[in-house]
């Protein structure tokens, strides 16, 4: 008998097994692809372009990286220079610099008063991430009843709270609520910086600039490194994360199964024993962690009898509605955006080295998020793209490059259409869009594949497209994440865990979730 199964091996599930194989124990991961890292892969688009699949940027905690040593196994994190440029299609590009000096000397061409408030914003935002960081770090207290050490969380968290400035503890409890949209308002006046900060709020989750309580979703994935735009990459692509996970937990003792997939969780006397592969082995385990989202863990894998009517419902009720799609590009040279033309060329590489904010203004991402709302896409999509390259040419063949570029708003249900109908059309539109402000993108295409929402979920696993595991929102984190009640790691399965991004904290590729469900499951078999 295993002692754990961990079904799934996205990087949670990586994580958790990592972790729990330092603990002593044997866990076995079972991927039901050919390939590990789940959203967090490197693949081959055409012959010698080698480029991330889904994710960009990574925001595992550099304790963790020590922890588990990670850059042993093969990790080598790259910080571009640039977090992120936003041209205008104007001759103007404003690019935001990882150091804050010569990212304000950039915002004074577009506003004086904004090169002044910029740095105060980053104060505020890293002083509130540092209570919201320690909220993060933790599971949520238990609802049914708090426990010393719940307790001693809360106060740790209370002190942090305290030790704020007054300024900021308002800032805190009134942004959170607030739409994105208005935050930026409040804080910058010219269009370019409001557009580019605001777009942090909308990621992964269906809302838009003005929608209530997207800043909660800026400065909860903000909280990790206490910027508006975090993140790092990896030398070998962001797939290089997941498989320093994979090599950190196999050296601890883990075994890791691909074209291994879970068809049923076994449940005897409300506790799982194991689980059924589809090809019908049967592996018998103390414990079971899912790195799969909530909603096809307990209503896919979980046969229903097991469970209640009522938590049936409040699982079919988590909102996980897809927003995203991906076109990944290989391109015959370096895409030249027209703002950045009078750079000499190495201030212009730096420039492209991070993200690439493509918008108009804050109107543009709202009319792409209304567009969706009815069940279409904007002809003008908002676009978040890297050119991974830049940072590893080892991605291509020399003198070309790797493009990936998000694409929002992608609803996962069209109207009146399907994905498998307008995937090509929504690749024909991104292209489109790109070229609008790299004029001649189109011809630099060699090879293009398209990701849509239906595509996330056939073909990742990520119900609804959500890749997230459920939106996040602020009836979705915390204590409600996934459910009120269930913020634990457990389920109402005995000996059944969840340990993927549908659980706290929720925050996309930082494996957090997953080491706070191997702390849990750790505890579990230890007592029982």
């Amino acid at each position: 008998m295993r002692d754990v199964v961990i079904i799934g091996g996205g990087h949670n599930g990586l994580m958790t097994a990592a972790y729990l194989a330092n603990a002593g124990l044997k866990p076995l991961v079972l991927e039901r692809s050919a390939w590990i890292g789940g959203c967090a892969i490197t693949a081959q688009i055409a012959p010698g372009f080698r480029c991330p699949v889904l994710a960009h940027r990574a925001t595992i905690d550099p304790a963790t990286v020590r922890a588990l040593g990670l850059e042993r196994h093969g990790l080598q994190v790259v910080r571009p220079e640039a977090l992120v440029c936003a041209p205008t299609a104007r001759g103007r590009a404003l690019t935001l610099w990882t150091d804050t000096a010569r990212t304000t000397r950039e915002i004074d061409a577009f506003s004086e008063s904004d090169a002044e408030r910029y740095p105060q914003f980053l104060a505020s935002v890293t002083a509130i991430s540092a209570v919201l960081r320690r909220l993060r770090a933790k599971p949520p207290p238990s609802v049914d009843g708090v426990t010393a050490a719940d307790l001693f969380d809360l106060l740790a968290t209370g002190r942090k709270f305290r030790a704020l400035r007054k300024a900021d503890a308002y800032r805190l409890l009134r942004w959170l609520p607030m739409a994105v949209a208005d935050l930026a308002h409040e804080w910058f006046e010219s269009e370019p910086l409001r557009a580019t900060v605001a777009a942090g709020g909308v990621l992964g989750s269906f809302v838009g600039p003005r929608s209530p309580g997207s800043a909660a979703v800026l400065l909860w994935l903000a909280a990790g490194e206490g910027h508006p735009i975090p993140g790092w990459t990896a030398r070998g692509g962001i797939g290089a994360v997941s498989e320093a996970l994979a090599s950190a937990a196999r050296h601890a003792g883990a075994e890791i199964r691909v074209d291994a997939e879970v068809q049923q969780i076994v449940v005897h006397d409300g506790a799982a024993t194991g689980v059924m592969l589809s090809n019908g082995e049967q592996i018998a385990a103390r414990c079971i962690a899912s790195n799969a989202d909530p909603r096809r863990t307990m209503l896919g894998l979980v046969d229903p009898i097991h469970l209640s009517p009522e938590y049936i419902r409040a699982v079919q009720n988590i909102r996980m509605r897809g927003t995203l799609a991906t076109v990944n590009y290989a391109v015959s040279l370096l895409p030249e955006l027209s703002d950045l033309a009078g750079w000499d060329p190495a201030r212009r590489t730096a420039a492209l080295s991070g993200c690439v904010r493509l918008c108009q203004d804050m109107d543009a991402i709202e009319r792409a998020f209304d567009a969706a709302k009815y069940g279409g896409y904007a002809d003008e999509p908002w676009i978040e793209l890297t050119i991974p390259s830049l940072v590893d040419p080892n991605l291509a063949p020399g003198g070309r490059h790797v493009v990936s570029a998000h694409v929002l708003f992608a609803p996962y249900r069209l109207r009146g259409t399907t994905w498998d109908v307008e995937r090509e059309h929504l690749g024909d539109v991104a292209t489109r869009t790109i070229a609008k402000y790299a004029p001649g993108f189109e011809r630099l295409v060699e090879a293009r594949h398209v990701i849509t929402p239906l595509d996330l979920e056939r073909d990742h696993g990520l119900t609804g497209g959500q890749i997230f595991h459920g939106e996040l929102a602020l009836d979705q984190l915390f204590l409600a994440r996934p459910l009120l009640g269930w913020a634990r790691y457990q389920t109402p399965i005995r000996n059944l865990f969840l340990c993927g991004a549908g659980t706290h904290p929720g925050t996309g590729l930082d494996g957090r979730a997953g080491a706070l469900a191997a702390r849990e499951i750790s505890k579990a078999l230890s007592s029982g």
